[in-house]
């Protein structure tokens, strides 16, 4: 299902804890990938469909006839394949201890368009790939090239990214809290629910902030509810 990029600008403004917490209004409670932490501390929200990578153990013959150039090799075509606006989401079993992206593969999909990275193993040169005007998500340092222990053995299709499931075209939501899989068909609704939420929560710490007590403002009670729909109403509240 194509999701406009309205909506997309919605989901990035939204933020994951917004989009998280309003998933569960729709059933899905299993959608924030835990554990992967940004390669800059100054990642910038990002939104874009799936572009899943699977990848298996590596059988010893298949990995010596792709480095001897006898037989494709799957990752670079993989690359090759990744569209604009793509976020690549990887399912190679949690081994955080190799890396599938550095920093050179990683500007390379910047330019090519590319929307980010989502692996649940590692990255090498940590550092560099930082430095890189693309979002990046990871298990950590990994300076061990996933070819010496996994092969990419589909794409586009479901993956498992640490215990979450990824189909293709679901939308990836990032930023500095980290990342949230959408299932597209819902993409819309949370976008307006998440929105919503996150207007009513900026209201409600306006009135924190200017003493209000914590009980009957969070959670908001209905004379709390009436003055935020009063205050939208005005023009006081988004």
């Amino acid at each position: 299902m194509n999701v406009s990029e309205d909506t997309l600008v919605a989901l990035r403004s939204a933020g994951v804890p917004a989009i998280s917490q309003s998933l569960y209004g729709f059933g899905i409670m299993n959608a924030f990938v835990a554990g992967l932490r940004p390669a800059s501390p100054n990642v910038q929200p990002f939104a874009g469909p799936a572009f899943t990578l699977r990848a298996i153990v590596a059988r010893e013959d298949l990995r010596d006839d792709i480095a001897a150039g006898r037989v494709p090799n799957p990752h670079r075509a993989a690359v090759r394949d990744v569209a604009r606006g793509e976020v690549i989401v990887t399912g190679i079993g949690g081994l955080a201890g190799v890396s599938l992206f550095g920093d050179l593969i990683a500007t390379h999909l910047r330019n090519v368009g590319c929307a980010g990275i989502v692996t649940d193993g590692g990255v090498a040169d940590l550092a560099a790939l930082g430095a890189v005007d693309l979002p990046v998500f990871s298990a950590g340092s990994a300076p061990v090239p996933a070819s010496a222990r996994v092969l990419i053995v589909g794409r586009r299709e479901p993956v498992e990214c640490r215990g979450v499931p990824v189909y293709p075209g679901d939308i990836v939501v990032g930023d500095i809290n980290g990342i949230v899989i959408v299932p597209s068909h819902l993409a819309v609704a949370v976008a307006q629910k998440a929105l919503g939420k996150e207007r009513l929560e900026e209201f409600l710490l306006e009135r924190l902030q200017a003493g209000a007590l914590l009980d009957g403002t969070y959670p908001p009670d209905e004379a709390t509810l009436a003055a935020y729909h009063a205050a939208q109403a005005e023009g006081r509240a988004r």
